[in-house]
Formats: C-alpha cells, sequence, structure tokens
C-alpha cells in the first residue's frame, strides 16, 4: 500500500512515540485513551502507532505511512475517516464479527427493552461503528447475567431514559443482591 500523501512529517525537533497496536473488529486503533480510524485492508494487523504532540499517524508492517489523524486529546473519543468505514462493514471479514444487523437481531431475540437500547446507541452516533463496542459489552450482560436481568434493566434504563452500560450494568448488580 502506497503511503498515504496526509501523513505528518517526521522532523528531529518533534517528539514521537511510537507503539504497536492490533487492528480491531471496529477498525480503530486506542492510543492514550482515544480510538484512531484504519483502513479497512488492515483489520487484524498489526500497525504502529507513530505520535506526536499534533497528530496521529498509523504506519503499516512496512514502515509505511497508510493515514494521519490530527492528535486529539479528549479520552473514549473517536476520530474517523468515513472512508476507512466500508459500505457493508465487515461483513465480508469473518462470520463472527458483528455488525448492526446482527447486534440489532441479538438485541431483539432478548426482548423490546434490549432491542430499543440497542438501536438507540447505534442511531445516536454519527458514525454507527463507534457504538459497537458499547452494544457488543450491554449484550454480554446476557450471557453472565441471563436474559431476563438485562432486558429488565433495559427496560428501566429506557424509561430512565439513561441508555448506557454503566447504568444497565450497575441495576443489574444493584438488583442481584
Amino acid at each position: 500500500m502506497p503511503a498515504a500523501d496526509n501523513c505528518s512529517p517526521n522532523t528531529a525537533k518533534t517528539p514521537v512515540e511510537l507503539v504497536a497496536r492490533k487492528v480491531g473488529v471496529n477498525l480503530h486503533v486506542a492510543y492514550n485513551g482515544v480510538y484512531y480510524s484504519v483502513p479497512s485492508d488492515l483489520y487484524k494487523e498489526t500497525v504502529i502507532v507513530r505520535a506526536t504532540e499534533s497528530s496521529v499517524d498509523i504506519l503499516n508492517s512496512n514502515g509505511e505511512c497508510v493515514t494521519s489523524h490530527k492528535r486529539c486529546l479528549i479520552k473514549r473519543h473517536y476520530v474517523t475517516d468515513p472512508s476507512h468505514m466500508p459500505a457493508f462493514y465487515l461483513s465480508f471479514l469473518h462470520d463472527s464479527c458483528y455488525d448492526g444487523a446482527k447486534l440489532r437481531l441479538w438485541a431483539k431475540d432478548i426482548g423490546s427493552n434490549t432491542f430499543f437500547v440497542i438501536d438507540y446507541l447505534l442511531n445516536k452516533r454519527q458514525v454507527e461503528q463507534h457504538a459497537y463496542k458499547t452494544c457488543m459489552a450491554i449484550l454480554q450482560l446476557s450471557k453472565k447475567y441471563g436474559q431476563f436481568k438485562l432486558e429488565a434493566a433495559c427496560r428501566t434504563a429506557r424509561g430512565f431514559d439513561k441508555c448506557s452500560y454503566g447504568f444497565i450494568k450497575n441495576f443489574i448488580l444493584r438488583d442481584k443482591n
């Protein structure tokens, strides 16, 4: 893959930090609590994150810069280049990968309130993929605590307009006692 034109120059005056990261199912890599998008052809690959005070460059295994992002300092924020997100997100990569449709189907199997929460979270984000980790975390609660408890927690979260992983998990744990 050719080097990206928008990669920042590597000058000796700018301190640089290099870290290796594996590209996850949401096509982002984490650096200092922020998630930066990566081209979809690097899914599951190990890349190098080259960070300076002002930019974050992603280098492929050959050391070529494939994309660059302006550095973000807001924790848990996603910095996404829409061109990195394929039209049919990850459906071509692996059968065990989840997209919005699979997450909604799983939620619907649990119950209408769980479906509402997952659908709400997926629609709330400008880029649907940014909600995948949260949705997966919520749906995984059904494996640990059961579908009935998750559906009840989602009903309560929906009633209080608190559709978040933290609220739902805390409700299940509080209700457990």
